[in-house]
């Protein structure tokens, strides 16, 4: 038996001392003989405790919560079962395929509370457990607001993939105002598979997943791989700084300015994108703005045009009004403000007018689409980036050669 508590506003102290009594912390007929925990990464946590007391015990409920970014303090309860007597011994099994998985790194922080027949009640201090991936040797540097945990790879790995990661954090600060405010861990699995075995039920073509509520990143990259491991950990660290920014319990930024970001922090379009881009322009085919507001098609051509587009957005809001503006926006987002209320606020205009100034920027050619050279990758190979967060699952492509190249 399971029920989920939801308290919107309160801090778990507050729910705490909401559901328990003052004292009863303070009972000492129950007493805990043994607690154990034990972690199988990244399928299950098995919670098992042994108490007695001075009257039969008859119920034992185990508490649990996620230390995650939310809006609301949100617990777990479990019942557990045990015949009642002066000495019981139980356990609880949290089944990570039924409530999806968590990332490495994760904290997890639980209590009991023990009620015998007399009355009395006994609550455990909370204590906490680390959701660990010790099925390999992680080294890790940190530098900043960033630490980076690998296992394949000589030092110098790791150093250009920090060294890439905060150059691109540097230049997004610069270009957008968007700066880290919380602390992000990047796990760097040494292959899709690898990083595939730490997850619950996953694709057989995901190559990353971003958990925003976590601050973390999980990613396999090859070492002989890296540029590609570059571009895929600048674009997922924009989306992270994106979403600490502009988180609010009131609304989401629209797809494209979200897109735009990450895709303006990689650099300048691969060849592919501005390919795409070039078409539609001269056939005057470009998707509208308020079409990219909404999730992209899972059409291949159309989702690179999408990208494409969303990176000469954000790039014309950039360079043809400064990077102090684009700033504001994202504060006026931050606050809850509805699509064309954060342009009109900060801009003077709503998306109807940005779609048709930006779409004669980009005809008359005063937006720059300058391609960068294409990364030669393994052809053929697909890699999926995938964002799990806020009770959602997104998978973005990230796909090379003659077939689609995915984002998330």
């Amino acid at each position: 038996m399971k029920k989920q508590f939801l308290a919107l506003g309160l801090i778990l102290g507050i729910l705490l001392g909401g559901l328990f009594p003052a004292d009863a912390s303070a009972q000492s007929s129950i007493t805990i003989d043994k607690s154990n925990v034990n972690v199988t990464f990244p399928s299950n946590i098995g919670f098992s405790i042994t108490a007695s007391s001075t009257s039969n015990i008859i119920d034992i409920r185990l508490f649990y919560t996620v230390d995650r970014k939310s809006f609301s303090e949100v617990y777990s309860e479990s019942v557990l079962k045990f015949t009642p007597a002066l000495t019981v011994s139980t356990s609880y099994y949290w089944d990570m395929r039924y409530t999806g998985g968590m990332p490495p790194g994760a904290r997890v922080n639980y209590w009991y509370r023990i009620t015998n027949e007399d009355g009395d009640i006994l609550v455990s201090p909370i204590q906490t457990l680390v959701y660990a991936d010790a099925r390999f040797d992680w080294q890790s540097i940190s530098e900043g607001m960033l630490e980076l945990y690998w296992y394949n790879g000589e030092q110098s790995f790791a150093d250009e993939l920090m060294e890439s990661a905060q150059a691109a954090l540097v230049r997004l600060a610069a270009d957008t105002g968007a700066e880290l405010q919380d602390k992000i861990t990047l796990y760097i699995y040494a292959s899709s598979s690898d990083l595939q075995s730490a997850m619950v039920f996953p694709s057989e073509w995901t190559g990353g997943v971003a958990y925003p509520d976590f601050n973390v990143i999980t990613i396999g990259i090859a070492p002989y791989d890296i540029d590609w491991g570059k571009r895929a950990i600048t674009h997922e660290l924009a989306h992270q700084v994106t979403n600490q920014m502009t988180s609010n319990p009131y609304g989401d930024l629209p797809v494209w300015l979200n897109e735009g970001i990450s895709m303006y922090a990689e650099g300048n379009l691969e060849a592919v994108y501005v390919n795409y881009l070039t078409w539609a322009i001269s056939q005057d085919k470009l998707i509208s703005v308020q079409s990219l507001c909404s999730p992209f098609s899972a059409n291949s051509a159309d989702a690179y045009l999408a990208y494409a587009e969303s990176f000469t957005l954000v790039n014309y809001l950039i360079t043809g009004y400064g990077p102090e503006k684009f700033s504001d926006l994202l504060q006026t987002f931050s606050q809850g403000a509805g699509y064309d209320e954060a342009l009109l606020a900060v801009y003077g205009f709503d998306i109807q007018d940005l779609n048709i100034q930006w779409q004669a920027a980009l005809k008359g050619g005063t937006v720059e689409i300058q391609p960068v050279r294409s990364i030669s990758l393994t052809p053929g190979l697909v890699v999926l980036f995938t964002l799990v967060g806020s009770g959602s699952i997104i998978t973005a492509f990230w796909l090379w050669s003659s077939r689609v190249v995915s984002r998330s």
